[in-house]
């Protein structure tokens, strides 16, 4: 590939020094539509450049940041002045470059749908009214985004790639004689891979499944985990695969490498190459090339997620999982998911003396990613014998991550991703319900 113009035109604005630097660019445009009840609410357009300024100077680092290209001269000698002021830092350090694997990120079929956004909404919208006790939709939104990304440093290296993504996601409610909500969500880089009529009827679906729920007893049994579900706790504990939060003592799996820290019928794998997935990229926030690499392994964690200063205060190499943030650098999942098996939800459900059927939690965000402890509302379907019986209300999933992991006994064939995270149906056993 060509180096674009913008890099060439970054390179102009860096001076000529004897220390290591580094420029960061992203240029992101969204589309998006929102509506509800067969209507368009609102239409959007933003544009968003980002420069991102690292320089390395006696082991010290300087980081900055501008929104024009313009300032980056400017931003480049705040950095210079921070870095003069900062601490040392023996770990300091810049990739060097490294063969690319090209991976399908960009959709030229995307770019041409803006206009026609507001009428695929709407055919979104009719498809959640297949059932007469759907009455209305509280939101649906989809967005359109072409992304720029571009890494230019001091050693050499210069990368660039554009990327489109676009995301669905729509609320329905449903009412007999009370009314319940249900939701879905689906993000892909290709328009391929988004069936909207899909998303709009699994969202009313949820709805009518939770129509007139009853109170339950507080139990301790099984709990069946939707994908949807089961991702956010994913999520959840892909934060401690965070090389950056192990090293600060901040992981649930603290001086664990190596050892088994989930179910043995687990793995867990990080993948930036799979083609025209969300999370996929062919090189991360420093431009280290991106790879599939197993987290756990039949239950035992074998490695974590790093960027290059992680991989050199831990003694190994970067894992191409360098994320950029306003503040600097930190660590974060390509596409990272739990890897599925042959067995269907319908079996999953038979094994289930008693237990319920989650599909949807409710504060998953005041779960402590560092003690694994939660406490989050659930909306779901009462088991009883194998079979689904009623819809649940006023319920609470409680327990720890970490042990949900570890009791986990059976794994679905039914592999979905909500962005960057992918899980199957999962069965879980000795989950605290309380009523």
């Amino acid at each position: 590939m060509l180096q674009p113009l913008i890099l060439n035109e970054i390179l102009s604005k860096i001076p000529k020094v004897q220390f290591e630097w580094e420029i960061y660019f992203f240029k992101r445009k969204v589309y998006s539509v929102e509506g509800k009840d067969l209507d368009i609410d609102k239409k959007k357009e933003a544009i968003r450049d980002f420069f991102s300024i690292r320089v390395i100077k006696d082991k010290k680092a300087g980081f900055t940041s501008c929104s024009e290209i313009e300032k980056v001269p400017e931003a480049f000698q705040r950095a210079i002045e921070i870095a003069n002021i900062s601490e040392p830092d023996e770990f300091l350090d810049l990739p060097i470059p490294e063969q690319i694997k090209q991976v399908e990120v960009f959709d030229e079929q995307l770019i041409r749908l803006k206009e026609s956004l507001p009428r695929i909404l709407i055919n979104m919208q009719k498809s959640a009214f297949f059932d007469r006790k759907i009455k209305k939709l509280r939101n649906a939104e989809i967005n359109i985004t072409v992304d720029e990304k571009g890494i230019v440093n001091s050693k050499g290296l210069s990368v660039y790639q554009p990327f489109t993504s676009i995301t669905a996601h729509i609320i329905a409610i449903a009412e007999d004689s009370e009314s319940q909500m249900g939701w879905a969500f689906r993000a892909e880089r290709f328009l391929k891979n988004l069936n909207f009529e899909e998303v709009a009827r699994e969202a009313a679906q949820k709805a009518l499944m939770l129509l007139n729920p009853q109170k339950i007893k507080p139990f301790k049994g099984f709990a069946v985990l939707d994908p949807s579900v089961s991702s956010e706790f994913l999520e959840l504990i892909s934060q401690s695969l965070s090389a950056e939060n192990y090293l600060m003592g901040k992981s649930l799996f603290a001086e664990k490498l190596g050892k088994t820290v989930i179910n043995e019928k687990l793995n867990i794998i990080d993948n930036g190459l799979i083609p025209e997935r969300f999370g996929s990229t062919p090189f991360d926030a420093e431009g280290v090339p991106s790879q599939e690499k197993f987290l756990i392994k039949n239950g035992v964690l074998i490695s974590l997620l790093h960027n290059t200063y992680t991989a050199k205060r831990s003694g190994t190499l970067s894992t191409g999982n360098a994320v950029r943030t306003e503040r600097g650098l930190s660590v974060g999942p390509t596409n990272l998911y739990l890897q599925s098996v042959e067995t269907t939800i319908e079996d999953i459900i038979k094994e289930v003396d008693r237990g319920i059927y989650i599909l949807e939690v409710m504060g998953m965000h005041t779960a402590n990613p560092v003690s694994g402890e939660f406490s989050v509302g659930i909306s779901g379907i009462y088991i009883e014998n194998g079979e689904l019986k009623h819809p649940v209300k006023e319920a609470v999933y409680s327990g720890n991550v970490l042990e949900l992991f570890k009791n986990i006994k059976a794994v679905g064939n039914d592999l979905k991703f909500f962005g960057n995270i992918g899980s199957p149906t999962l069965l879980v056993e000795g989950a605290d319900i309380s009523g």
